[in-house]
């Protein structure tokens, strides 16, 4: 009964194997799954298998329905129907004003039915949140104000509103059961399924903000649920135009039939069982024996710009290219002002009757009067609000529910500011860099291949010429963002260095705070503030005009290659009108994206950390569909890829009653174990502080290695302070790194098993993160210990730590009581007492190698139970390199150790940017870092920070006086913009220009 279509158990072994392998092609991992799950299970029979109709079957699992009492959730294939609009009559030729086309192949299912199905059958199900909740954290000091904590849908405003909404509504009639809500997360996004080709799948994804985001967020907890694939318009929407009008359709009615097709598919999927789920819910059983009546309530939805305003059924970089406001292209310059803070509350978009008027208007205008889609009429109308004249799905269906389309319109972290801002930033600054001329792009690429990795992917190798910008990904900008403040040092003159410098370290640290997963009151109130300062940075930034790569140079020539109409014009001016030399490029802060950065700190306390609504879930989903698309026939590949979506759900299914019937399932939830990152080594037990391996496969006999290494400087001490560092471990008395605390006669009465130490390759260390979770780092030593040859090689690192072991004992004349301890030898380093650090001075922690001297100082020995965690070190390379740091020309610890003089680098910079939890330990406030040497004290930007404007801290205390009633949307109206709010914008925009003109005076005549 468990098994459902399949005959027997071994057909369901091989099945289930062969269907939820998605890639096109069996790979080595998948031929060994084969053997491990199906020829090495006893239960297993070849001749059950034998002579079976894998096609047949598969049809039968495809079409499987789990529970005799649920609806079908299977895909359905409809097409959709939309009105063209066929405009003008030329000439004699009479047409109807609008003709109807009908868009085959959407492949969609009921949104009910796959809450249905999850909701009773999911046993993930025991981990979602029905009753959101605020959080609070109390200070550690009993007169700190107690935060409020947000980093989940679950526990952010937008769903407890809906829970207190609900409440507050009268139950249903003869209705006992208890009321929650489920919020739904709706992702949407076209993208390429081949590298050749022209196949695309436009996929509606799905998700539940009551299930927790780490299980939102992992692909084996199958926590998204396929919706619907969109059509595009077909190929022949040019004929059946021509055949209507005869004449072709222009770009503007092409766009209005996408925007048309899109809202199309979406009146489909918001069917009447979903309208009246909305409004009187459904009663689920869920596998926890208990019964809720479950209301829909849509809370995000995420997507792309290019998608977000076919959404919002607005213009495309319109005049008011904001989908969730109407302030104007000019005024997004303004970021961090409060002027801007003001604009954003009065003026956002509100589905009101007067936008809907507007609209019908329009639409009367195009479908009964043959007005263009882009004529001056549907400008009149619209063109103040940078609306579309095509009548929105989710204002048709919703609104008279009280629903606000506008209000689940998220941000975009990866688009918008690693992908969007920062890339523009980048991009300006190597534009820069080659007006300058010279090898300065050629520095910047060896700078960035010379950055040392981190982690295990947090910071990866950089390979590739960053310069080029060929073909990179979001973390691949991230990475840039991270390590760029000492690869741009130095590199542009002295007088706009400095104020590059300042600007690099701004977006960086404004990136540390916007990508918390985790915030609270105080971090939102910082990412305002540092908000403000970038605002600033930028405004000051763009008076630098630069000219355009050669890169950009040979796309613009390209492009305009084709506009050539003689050889002689394309000789001597590479096309019609299209210069030949590079052109002057200017940084702009004219762009949409610029300004989505001033929401994310309302979005924040509104939705959660800005992971829950990013765009990140749905493209990780692509890549499933992409390996699907591999496994079909390429006709018709959206049926086949819905089908496989099927086949997978209803086998999990099965497989969960089947593990069910046999026992396998656990009754309670497994203890978490650690691996080591190849899956073999076990990390130990999470509550030790560290792991250092136990085995003793790399002994060393010390004296033969003092001996060995006796003309190396970084030995001269070794055995002093290795025998003072045991005595102080053995007695239990603090250690120092350069004062001794036994003497000389002490030394003797340790002693040594074998009088060996043992080198070990890895060590790693758990700690808590500011967001309340566990984490691990993972170190290797800059050198090798040996049995053989110099007993100490240098391995590709710039760093000089040795994880140690050693058995010692007190020397008492009994007989030894051996004991282990561990130990890091390292070589110190010191703060560079010349440079100011920190927010305020918008400047890393600078630190430098202490010098070796006749006293012991440069190198020491360590304890591994003191150290918090792995941090990441950059050469200051502008600083350039010195060899006088170690007294001799040779040595294996220098960071670039050669036969005939080693160099080290003259400073390092402490990467505080690395990752949030490091960023988190320098600004002070992290939720897990309790303890007082786990985080310096609490920083902040210096007062008077923006353009003739106060700070943000004082806009906040007025957000009680700002109006926050529905703004009117009518022809003639200023959107809610006062002229008190414009007579201060005209004051802040004269403060703006004047700062912009001093800074002019010290630019380079090459910049401006």
């Amino acid at each position: 009964e468990a098994l459902g279509p399949f005959p027997n158990y071994s057909t369901y072994l091989h099945a289930k194997w062969l269907w939820k392998t998605e890639s096109g092609t069996i790979s080595a991992a998948a031929n060994q799954e084969l053997i491990d799950s199906v020829y090495s299970d006893k239960n297993f029979h070849p001749a059950d298998v034998a002579g079976m109709c894998f096609s047949t079957l598969r049809t039968k699992v495809a079409e499987y329905q789990p529970s005799l009492f649920l609806e079908s959730d299977s895909w359905k294939e409809s097409a959709v129907e939309i009105a063209v609009p066929l405009g003008v009559q030329k000439g004699d030729d009479l047409f109807p004003a609008s003709a109807k086309l009908h868009v085959p192949g959407l492949q969609h299912r009921s949104i009910v039915d796959v809450v249905k199905r999850v909701l009773t059958t999911d046993p993930n199900v025991c981990q979602y949140h029905f009753h959101p909740f605020r959080q609070f954290s109390n200070s550690s000091s009993a007169t700190g104000p107690t935060q409020r904590v947000v980093d989940d849908i679950f526990n952010s405003d937008a769903m407890i509103k809906e829970y207190e909404s609900l409440r507050r509504s009268p139950k249903e009639q003869n209705c006992s059961f208890e009321r929650v809500v489920l919020a739904l997360q709706f992702w949407s996004d076209a993208t390429q399924l081949a590298n050749f080709g022209s196949a695309k799948l436009w996929p509606v994804y799905m998700y539940f903000g009551n299930q927790p985001k780490w299980a939102r967020a992992r692909s084996d907890m199958h926590s998204c649920h396929d919706i619907a694939h969109i059509p595009s318009l077909p190929e022949s929407f040019q004929d059946f135009v021509c055949h209507q009008r005869g004449y072709p359709a222009d770009s503007q009615l092409k766009t209005h039939c996408r925007q048309e097709l899109f809202h199309g598919v979406w009146r489909i999927l918001l069917d009447r069982k979903f309208i009246r789920a909305y409004k009187h819910g459904i009663v689920i059983a869920f596998p926890d024996g208990s019964i809720r009546r479950v209301y829909l309530r849509i809370i995000t939805y995420s997507a792309d710009y290019p998608e977000k305003v076919i959404i919002a059924t607005i213009r495309n970089l319109g005049v008011c290219l904001c989908p969730r406001c109407l302030i104007r292209r000019h005024e997004i310059r303004k970021l961090g002002l409060r002027v801007d803070t003001k604009l954003r509350l009065k003026s956002r978009r509100v589905d009101n009757d007067n936008r809907r008027q507007l609209v019908q208007k329009a639409r009367k205008f195009i479908y009964q009067d043959r007005k263009g889609v882009g004529s001056n009429w549907v400008e009149a109308l619209l063109g103040n609000m940078s609306l579309t004249p095509t009548e929105n799905a989710f204002s048709g269906r919703l609104h008279e529910l009280g629903f606000d389309f506008f209000s689940m319109l998220c941000s975009d972290f990866m688009h918008e500011f690693e992908l969007g801002e920062w890339k523009a930033l980048l991009i300006h600054l190597i534009r820069m860099l080659n007006a300058l001329g010279g090898d300065k792009t050629s520095q910047l690429n060896e700078r960035f291949r010379r950055v040392p990795p981190f982690g295990r992917d947090t910071i990866r190798k950089i390979i590739y010429n960053v310069s080029e910008l060929k073909q990179l990904a979001a973390r691949a900008f991230e990475d840039i963002l991270q390590c760029a403040i000492p690869a741009f040092e130095g590199l542009f003159p002295e007088a706009i260095d400095t104020k590059i410098q300042e600007l690099l370290f701004v977006i960086g640290d404004w990136h540390s705070l916007a990508k918390l997963r985790l915030h609270t009151d105080s971090t939102i109130s910082q990412l305002e503030t540092a908000t403000q300062v970038l605002g600033q940075q930028l405004r000051h930034f763009e008076v630098h005009v630069a000219m355009e790569t050669p890169q950009e140079k040979a796309a613009r020539l390209r492009r305009g290659a084709p506009k050539a109409s003689t050889a002689l014009n394309a000789s001597m001016s590479n096309g019609d009108g299209v210069q030949s030399g590079p052109k002057e490029k200017a940084y702009s802060l004219d762009r949409y994206k610029l300004h989505a950065l001033g929401d994310y700190p309302s979005q924040i306390r509104l939705f959660g950390s800005l992971d829950v609504i990013s765009t990140q879930m749905g493209e990780a989903r692509h890549r499933q569909k992409k390996r699907q698309y591999a496994r079909t026939n390429k006709r018709n590949f959206e049926k086949q890829i819905a089908t496989q979506t099927q086949i997978a759900e209803n086998i999990r299914y099965i497989e969960s009653r089947v593990n069910l019937a046999l026992g396998l399932l656990p009754k309670e939830p497994p203890e978490p174990v650690m691996v080591a990152e190849e899956g073999r080594v076990p990390l130990g037990s999470l509550e030790a502080r560290y792991w250092i391996s136990e085995e003793s496969r790399a002994p060393v006999n010390l004296s033969e290695l003092l001996r060995r290494q006796a003309e190396d400087p970084a030995f001269r001490h070794f055995r002093v302070q290795f025998l003072d560092h045991v005595l102080a471990r053995l007695r239990g008395v603090p250690y120092s790194w350069d004062d001794p605390v036994a003497s000389s006669k002490e030394y003797s009465s340790v002693e040594l098993e074998k009088d060996r130490i043992y080198a070990h390759g890895t060590a790693q260390f758990n700690y808590t993160t500011y967001d309340i979770r566990r984490a691990q780092d993972t170190i290797k030593p800059g050198l090798r210990f040996t049995g053989r040859g110099n007993m100490v090689e240098p391995r590709n690192s710039i760093r000089s730590t040795i994880m140690l072991s050693a058995d010692e004992t007190d020397g008492t004349p009994s007989p030894p009581d051996w004991v282990r301890l561990d130990m890091l030898w390292i070589r110190w380093f010191g703060a560079d007492p010349d440079e100011r650090t920190g927010l305020k001075a918008k400047r890393l922690e600078r630190i430098g190698y202490v010098p070796n001297g006749e006293e012991p100082g440069a190198f020491g020995f360590i304890d591994p139970a003191d150290v918090i965690r792995a941090c990441h070190l950059c050469p200051a390379f502008d600083q350039g390199t010195r060899q006088d740091l170690l007294h001799g020309s040779k040595s294996v610890a220098f960071d670039m150790a050669a036969d005939d003089a080693g160099e080290d680098f003259e400073l390092y910079y402490a990467m505080r940017f690395v990752d949030r939890d490091m960023a988190m330990r320098h600004r002070g406030g992290g939720m897990g870092h309790i303890g007082s040497a786990q985080c310096s004290e609490r920083e902040a930007y210096s007062e008077g920070e923006d353009d003739g404007d106060s700070e943000m801290s004082e806009d906040q205390s007025e957000r009680s006086d700002v109006d926050d009633t529905e703004p009117s949307l009518g022809i003639v109206s200023t959107f809610g913009i006062d002229a008190e709010v414009e007579e201060e914008d005209d004051e802040d925009v004269s403060d703006v220009n004047d700062d912009l003109e001093e800074n002019l005076a010290e630019v380079p005549t090459k910049y401006k």
